[in-house]
């Protein structure tokens, strides 16, 4: 069998599987410890927008933490800049990952399909508004994603609204799949609620490595 069949047979799997799967636990709060560092770091999430919304880059086109144009939507960017970034050119190691160990300990089991990763900081009132992770023109490089949860990410404070319904089951220290193909927005409700997210480069083999972490609940 090809490995374009097996591509797709996987992907047809892990969407059987459900829209949200637990992939394993970590310390966060030895991730903030390590964060503490990069505290002057973090820049503006999409910047033209007006959002209390903060980023911190562990992978980015450059290295480099400017957040430009890792932490800007690619797709406003793209068009303004006459540019065609995707998030599998966003693969170089931040200082960000080099320093926390922890953080590099979430990401081993995926460093082979790793693209465009970095830390949010949603602080009271941010947000993103209704939208769906999928690049309406570009089929050739399917992609995943993973969200780390790291500190105010309980449903009091936290609101991930999946679809119809308000997600109340999320805890801090907990790695999920969820399928961002469907509809999703996010508020905070408090200051500093931190979330890690990894979009990851689909294949069969990650599928494989996504069932390897798979807690059945």
């Amino acid at each position: 069998m090809d490995s374009t069949t097996l591509n797709i047979k996987a992907m047809t799997r892990l969407l059987s599987m459900g829209d949200w799967l637990k992939l394993g636990r970590f310390n966060e709060k030895q991730i903030l410890v390590e964060l503490e560092e990069f505290s002057s770091q973090w820049k503006k999430y999409n910047p033209r927008t007006l959002n209390n919304r903060f980023g911190l880059s562990v992978t980015s086109f450059d290295g480099q933490l400017s957040g430009v144009p890792d932490l800007d939507s690619l797709h406003q960017y793209n068009i303004e800049n006459n540019t065609n970034l995707k998030n599998y050119d966003c693969t170089l190691k931040t200082a960000v990952y080099e320093k926390s160990s922890e953080l590099q300990n979430i990401l081993a089991p995926y460093l082979p399909w790793l693209t465009r990763c970095h830390f949010i900081k949603l602080n009271k009132g941010g947000f993103f508004p209704e939208h769906y992770d999928i690049d309406k023109l570009e089929y050739n490089h399917d992609e995943i994603r993973l969200i780390a949860m790291i500190k105010n990410c309980s449903s009091s404070t936290f609101k991930f609204c999946y679809e119809d319904q308000v997600k109340t089951s999320l805890q801090d220290g907990q790695i999920y799949y969820f399928n961002a193909n469907k509809r999703h927005t996010v508020f905070s409700t408090t200051n500093n609620s931190i979330q890690l997210v990894i979009v990851l480069k689909f294949d069969h083999k990650l599928f494989s490595r996504i069932i390897e972490n798979y807690e059945v609940s």
